[in-house]
């Protein structure tokens, strides 16, 4: 099965963000970027990637009270 590979627009849509904050967490290491075969310009993410990180995380009880702070 390919890779399912979704713009960098398209990320930020599903995160309900801006493509700037997409491009600080590729280059913070979240995310990796690919280079279209289309088009040299355009970069692409995993689909599979996005959706992990969309996934909630368990908190332990310490920093739950943090959070809520």
């Amino acid at each position: 099965m390919a890779d399912d590979f979704i713009t960098l627009q398209e990320a930020a849509d599903e995160f309900g963000v801006n493509r700037v904050k997409v491009w600080r967490w590729i280059k913070g290491g979240r995310l990796v970027a690919h280079q279209s075969g289309r088009d040299l310009r355009e970069k692409l993410v995993r689909r599979s990637d996005v959706e992990e990180l969309l996934k909630p995380t368990p908190l332990s009880i310490g920093e739950a009270k943090k959070v809520a702070a």
